[in-house]
């Protein structure tokens, strides 16, 4: 997967992406398309779960902030997480987009429903017990649960 695509989509304000965090190369390509995006305003992703691979790891300070110089968000206002499951990844995931915005405002995290409100609460917990670094410290972070019907 290439770091960064041979030419910037100077016009991209926002991404709609479906991603599979359980495979790294899907990671790779939403960097991709970030790191070549340089006017993001809003980036929505849909989380899918890949049932015939098996949850894995993926390599120790893949998601770290500090691994990924590059990535400049400086117009991201907007990230929406949609069918968030609670995996690690997903939460380093959310957590380096968060760390690399200065101008973030709105970050909505909506739960798959498969997420128990016991693992809602340790998430909660995580994320009050361990702050992590924010680039914008003005950005308001929303969990929801989904609709029952």
């Amino acid at each position: 997967m290439p770091h960064k695509l041979p030419a910037s989509l100077v016009h991209l304000k926002d991404l709609f992406m479906y991603v599979c965090l359980m495979e790294e190369n899907e990671i790779s390509s939403a960097l991709c398309m970030m790191r070549s995006s340089p006017v993001l305003e809003a980036i929505i992703f849909q989380m899918y779960d890949n049932d015939k691979l098996p949850i894995r790891q993926t390599l120790p300070n893949f998601l770290d902030p500090e691994g990924h110089p590059d990535l400049k968000l400086d117009r991201l206002e907007t990230l929406v997480i949609e069918m968030f499951s609670n995996l690690p990844v997903e939460m380093d995931f959310v957590k380096l987009i968060m760390a690399k915005s200065p101008l973030l405002k709105k970050v909505r995290i909506e739960l798959n429903d498969n997420v128990s409100v016991e693992e809602e609460l340790e998430m909660l917990r995580e994320l009050v017990l361990n702050p992590f670094h924010r680039a914008s410290p003005s950005a308001k972070l929303t969990i929801v649960r989904p609709y029952a019907f």
